[in-house]
């Protein structure tokens, strides 16, 4: 970039624009300073800048206030009595006058002089704030994220007027150079769980960062299971709640959803309602939620092991109906239960894309023509119809959608094993994903905490009921740490 030595306007304006890529939406604005002592051109790009304050914090004092003062001393001048903006800085370093105009800012050349004045004028376009819609709540606040970062971390001081609220931004992603903000409150927060954190954000390094996702894969990728390990809400009063428990909120710029670490088994289970009613009317709410999810899972594996292995086990009424079913039915039970299973997934995954307006079309045309029709054709039975259509409606229990992924596979694997070794498979499998939940670890947190490791006051504080909010208010939160085994073992080797 040879056009930052020299001070020819012209020379400097043609470098900066072709060091854009003389994009049509970069425009330049060349003006006469007051008292026509010399030139300036600003340089910004649409859609990224207030025009209004271009307009009249910029130019208009710039033409109307007389310039004085020597070269070294113009800049500053500048900034600190003609500029009316919230924010404005001398820079040299071309990179940083480049990345500045990337950023939304506003860049200032004058005829004369080396240094360049960058001045915040940054206005992104965005929605205004809406309702929250992954964590919808019957009673309580109504108002989620946003795309804007700034705006987010706004609503949790609203929420959190506290001093010792600390706010840490990073950029991330060596294109598109992403804010990402660490909050937590400082007096609160564990801080050997947050240099855990910090070391694994340290270790990023990517090329983009779009969404709040990018930060959580990477976050997560030591850790090879399906289960989440990072907690994703859009919710504002989620979030401060759980950083009064002392956790970390990561916000990024661009996504409505921020992560919130460590992030154990119980919080999926957690609804934004638990907290707006009295806890004496939702002491079931909870524990109904556990057990249909645990039905969830395994109503559709038991119903294959015991059709396929263990006749014997079914009363015989009942055997006697699925065996007068069956004999029109010309699929195995396995086969049957993956068809239905599959095809409601389908009908799920097209109504939650599909546009608004179709949506009502395409799940009555799925559910008439998948449900009534296959069953008039005998293609399946009505019981098989009963059996997914309990498991799909309980498995929509969960509060928190991204918890609901890892059901599906575990469902799919239950189904394999039930028709593959019956029961005692099954009860294999639920060993395997037990001794598989207790070795998890959230940032050294144990994800089955406080369940396992069990600890009687957590247990009885807010996990399968919770006490009043006065009592909760006055129990000091301790997190249970452990390191995962690979790097326990890891250090025991190095000694």
């Amino acid at each position: 970039m040879g056009w930052i030595d020299t001070v020819d306007l012209e020379e400097r304006v043609k470098g900066i624009l072709a060091s854009l890529g003389d994009s049509s939406d970069v425009k330049s604005r060349r003006i006469k300073l007051a008292g026509d002592v010399r030139s300036a051109c600003l340089i910004y790009i649409e859609g990224t800048v207030d025009t209004d304050t271009i307009k009249d914090h910029i130019i208009e004092p710039l033409l109307q206030k007389p310039a004085k003062g020597d070269e070294d001393l113009f800049i500053p001048y500048l900034i600190h009595s003609v500029l009316q903006v919230p924010g404005a800085e001398s820079l040299r370093d071309s990179k940083k006058a480049i990345e500045k105009i990337v950023d939304g800012w506003t860049i200032i050349l004058f005829e004369g002089i080396h240094d360049i004045l960058a001045a915040d004028t940054t206005k992104w376009a965005e929605r205004a704030l809406s309702n929250p819609k992954g964590q919808r709540s019957i009673e309580g606040p109504d108002i989620g994220f946003t795309e804007n970062r700034a705006v987010n971390v706004a609503l949790i001081r609203k929420y959190l007027k506290n001093s010792a609220l600390h706010v840490e931004n990073r950029l991330y992603g060596k294109e598109t150079s992403t804010t990402v903000s660490l909050v937590y409150l400082e007096n609160m927060v564990d801080q050997e769980i947050l240099k855990e954190i910090n070391r694994k954000l340290e270790q990023i390094s990517l090329d983009s960062v779009i969404a709040s996702n990018y930060i959580s894969e990477y976050l997560q990728k030591e850790s090879k299971t399906i289960f989440p390990l990072v907690l994703n809400t859009d919710r504002p009063d989620v979030a401060v709640a759980e950083i009064l428990e002392g956790r970390v909120c990561i916000i990024v710029d661009g996504t409505p959803f921020s992560l919130i670490a460590p992030a154990v088994f119980i919080q999926y289970f957690q609804s934004a309602d638990d907290y707006f009613f009295k806890s004496e009317s939702n002491k079931l709410v909870r524990p109904l939620r556990f057990l249909v999810f645990w039905i969830s899972l395994y109503i559709p594996a038991l119903y294959v092991a015991f059709t396929t292995f263990h006749k014997g086990l079914v009363p015989v009424n009942l055997l006697v109906g699925f065996l007068t079913q069956r004999e029109t039915v010309p699929f195995p039970a396995f086969i049957e239960v993956i068809l239905v299973l599959f095809l409601t997934d389908a009908i799920f995954e097209a109504s939650s894309r599909l546009p608004q307006g179709v949506v009502v079309t395409s799940s009555l045309f799925g559910a008439i023509v998948f449900g009534q029709a296959s069953v008039e054709a005998q293609l399946v039975q009505p019981i098989t119809l009963v059996i997914i259509s309990t498991s799909f409606i309980f498995s929509n229990t969960i509060p928190i959608a991204s918890f609901s992924y890892a059901t599906r596979i575990l469902k799919y694997s239950l189904i394999l094993v039930g028709s593959l070794l019956g029961l005692y498979g099954l009860a294999l499998f639920t060993l395997m994903l037990l001794v598989h939940l207790c070795y998890l670890r959230s940032f050294t947190v144990p994800y089955l905490a406080p369940i396992s490791p069990f600890n009687k006051s957590d247990m009885s504080k807010d996990v399968f009921s919770r006490k009043p909010i006065p009592e909760i208010n006055k129990d000091v939160l301790s997190f249970h740490k452990e390191e995962p085994l690979e790097e326990r073992s890891d250090k025991e080797n190095d000694s």
